[in-house]
């Protein structure tokens, strides 16, 4: 069959769409026309109560979808009212209004949608102003990893209340009861408490924060950001921690809880202001918490020696992460200041050293430090210097940029343990790629899951962008589709494997686009940026634009033909 004919076949598979949610519900702060009922943009829900009035009327499989402005608990002055997550209801902010997918939402921080507490629109620097506040920004009760909450601001709780029902802690949000939501690319900042987490409080749950920052919360006695106590499988994966603080835990308290996962996550500029410490993180009475990839640097502790980690009663094992600069009483900056004994620490680059396989203790060599850029640059230390093994399965290997972890850089020997590429150090990964990987490839019949990486440049004005296709079949021809919107389809067409984009597809099987793996089992394809493919033609992309690519390949199951896909990788466009 000739190579273009069998790209037509393809075509109806891969414009396959993701399964559609019942309704799509529409909010817009401060939109003045229209029908107000949220079924489109035009007739959005409308006012600072907009977001209440559509979870109010949406039902499991809406997705919501919310337009920068300002979004408040209530406006009858009640503190005890908060936004409630919800069960297969995915909740997405960050519009400017208009767009038809989150996917097409503009860079984060650009259109910011905004829940707050401050009742009385009053609040002011270091919490004045917010007596009259909600006590809870989001409280989420019932809820399992299908209630979704990506890209709002939360801010403004004040959980000053009594302890008797938790309205004296989680200022942010409270998850207790067993509850396990998602929450994705979200800020919380300025929210606070009295008794533990300013930022959230969790007992007996086991929430995901994804790609999350939590910036300037007050903690009380416990956990600037977060305090969690006998809690469950939580999970923290690329977020920032940053200006947080408590007596105890300036950032993250972790107590009596076993497994808690951090990964790929920043501690900057934290603090612990009474005698137990932990300026980063206090981690405490039993449990198994795992700390993977993670950069904590420039915390302290006022009063008790561990600025970085302080561990009491419990074993949490540390690996491959960079705990640098912390600080003591009067900024002692030596070993103990960085993590104190018990914990099980090993292929870290820790000041001072720290007993424990792998471990270094030489400068990281980040970019700018004082700058608050953690990456590193050649020749630091920490690259290639990890320990492969302790990534953790389940999770997409991705750094706090969301680029693919395991990538060698020539220019630095391999000092760390497993098969080389050797994953990096802390929280960011050195490597000449841009863009974000994203969806689970599934192993082709070399054994392997294929994969997409992209290299040059995110300025869309320098049309220097070159797509990757490796760990493929040898001699076996495929090319790349593009799409603004991600998806998941599994086995398309009867494909082997997974479609990851979804929407308007477009295949690159121009002249010259459709390749061969030959004898490298790669191909690869520099992009015009002003021609992209898609059904209805070529179009460009511009500046602040998300796109996202995969690749098709021919592959064989048990001697009989078939097909497969890489991951993706997705391109925002400056």
């Amino acid at each position: 069959m000739r190579l273009n004919q069998l790209a037509t076949r393809l075509a109806p598979a891969l414009a396959l769409l993701g399964s559609a949610a019942a309704q799509t519900i529409h909010v817009d702060a401060n939109l003045t026309s229209g029908a107000n009922d949220g079924s489109s943009w035009a007739n959005a829900f409308q006012g600072t109560d907009g977001l209440q009035a559509a979870l109010a009327a949406s039902s499991p499989g809406d997705e919501v979808y919310v337009a920068d402005g300002l979004y408040r608990t209530n406006n009858s002055g009640s503190r005890a009212l908060s936004f409630r997550l919800l069960n297969d209801v995915e909740i997405y902010g960050g519009f400017a209004g208009g767009e038809p997918s989150p996917d097409e939402r503009p860079a984060f921080g650009t259109a910011p949608s905004i829940l707050t507490a401050d009742l009385n629109g009053n609040d002011g620097p270091n919490f004045a102003g917010n007596a009259e506040n909600s006590y809870h920004v989001i409280r989420t009760q019932g809820t399992n990893a299908s209630a979704v909450l990506d890209g709002f601001t939360i801010t403004g709780g004040n959980s000053n209340g009594s302890s008797s029902g938790s309205a004296d802690r989680g200022g942010g949000i409270l998850c207790v009861g067993g509850v396990s939501p998602t929450i994705r690319n979200c800020d919380f900042v300025a929210n606070r408490c009295t008794f533990g987490g300013g930022a959230g409080y969790i007992n007996s749950s086991g929430p995901h924060f994804i790609n999350c920052a939590f910036r300037d919360n007050q903690g009380g006695a416990f956990g600037g950001a977060f305090d969690i106590a006998t809690g469950g499988a939580v999970v923290y994966d690329g977020c920032w921690f940053e200006g947080n603080s408590a007596s105890r835990a300036g950032a993250l308290e972790i107590f009596s809880t076993g497994g808690v996962s951090v990964l790929n996550s920043v501690f900057t500029d934290n603090v612990a202001t009474g005698s137990s410490g932990g300026g980063a993180l206090w981690i405490g009475s039993g449990g198994s918490t795992r700390v993977r990839n993670c950069t904590i640097v420039g915390n302290r502790s006022t009063s008790q020696a561990a600025g970085g980690i302080r561990v009491q009663g419990a074993t949490p094992t540390i690996r491959n992460s960079i705990v640098w600069a912390n600080t003591g009483p009067g900024g002692a900056q030596g070993p103990f200041n960085q993590v104190s004994n018990g914990a099980n620490v090993r292929h870290c680059l820790v000041e001072g050293g720290f007993t424990g396989t792998g471990n270094i203790s030489a400068a990281p060599l980040f970019v700018d430090q004082a700058a608050g850029n953690f990456r590193l640059q050649a020749p630091s230390p920490g690259i290639d210097a990890g320990d492969n093994a302790s990534l953790l399965a389940g999770f997409t290997e991705a750094d706090a940029d969301g680029a693919r972890r395991r990538f060698d850089e020539p220019s630095v020997p391999d000092t760390g343990a497993g098969t080389a590429p050797i994953v990096d150090m802390g929280a960011y990964e050195t490597s000449g790629n841009i863009g974000a990987v994203f969806c689970a490839a599934n192993p082709n019949s070399t054994g392997l899951t294929g994969r997409t990486d992209a290299s040059g440049s995110l300025d869309v004005s320098q049309n220097n962008v070159t797509l990757t296709a490796s760990r493929l079949p040898l001699n076996a021809f495929g090319f790349f589709i593009a799409s603004r919107t991600r998806g998941f389809t599994l086995n398309p067409g009867g494909s082997s494997g997974n479609l990851c984009l979804s929407g308007s597809i477009g295949r690159y099987v121009g002249a010259g686009q459709i390749l061969n793996t030959g004898p490298i089992g790669a191909f690869s394809l520099t992009l015009d940026l002003g021609a992209i493919p898609q059904p209805t033609g070529s179009v460009s992309a511009t500046a602040g634009e998300s796109w996202s690519f995969q690749a098709w390949h021919r592959d064989t199951a048990i001697f009989f033909a078939t097909s497969n896909f890489t991951d993706g990788v997705r391109l925002t466009f400056q």
